[in-house]
């Protein structure tokens, strides 16, 4: 009934029309997807054998190939990577060049001249700028003077402060002193009247 619509089978022109353009569409489909497939596992990774391979694949099944190749491919392209490890390498670093206290060993700042954890003397100033140096330079950065001739001390801590006596508690009793008691040195007693008269 359909056929019977073309006159004098005037339909085999159209559909060899039809099947050219068909054709010319899956083909220039096919080969956009080879030169996406070839352009996406250039950037995900260097390997040539893998290159081949992802190409082949979509080169032999299609369609089906590219659906394969996604599923396979690299996670993450080699800019993407690059960018994880750069900031991964920054982050690092950033954490290697924090200063730590040299007693302690907790996170100090730069511009500091003691620990407030510790009480570590840190830097000390230069005897000719002024400026704060750390304890173990032998030269002073700023103004060149050598520290070599003065002896380098290390960081040592600030001792605390003693501590408050307790005070009487509201009984009145103290606290027992632990100190032993030492009697004091006897003086000298003066000679009997006896012997100073006989004396003269």
């Amino acid at each position: 009934m359909l056929m019977a619509i073309w006159n004098d089978g005037s339909w085999q022109p159209a559909a060899a029309i039809a099947g050219v353009i068909l054709g010319s569409y899956l083909l220039v489909m096919w080969i956009g997807a080879l030169v996406w497939t070839y352009r996406d596992i250039r950037a995900r990774t260097r390997d040539p054998f893998t290159h081949a391979i992802a190409v082949m694949v979509v080169l032999v099944f299609n369609l089906p190939g590219i659906l394969l190749y996604m599923v396979l491919r690299p996670k993450e392209t080699l800019a993407e990577l690059y960018d994880r490890r750069l900031g991964s390498e920054a982050l690092l670093h950033e954490i290697q060049e924090q200063e730590t206290c040299p007693t302690c060993r907790r996170k100090i700042e730069q511009d500091f001249l003691a620990c407030p954890y510790c009480r570590t003397a840190l830097r000390v100033p230069c005897d000719n700028c002024a400026k704060p140096l750390h304890t173990t330079w032998v030269l002073c950065p700023f103004c060149g003077v050598d520290r070599s001739a003065t002896p380098v001390q290390r960081p040592e801590p600030v001792p605390l402060p003693a501590e408050p006596r307790p005070r009487a508690t509201a009984s009145g009793s103290r606290r027992a002193s632990t100190a032993t008691y030492t009697p004091p040195a006897a003086a000298a007693k003066p000679p009997p009247p006896a012997a100073a008269d006989a004396a003269e």
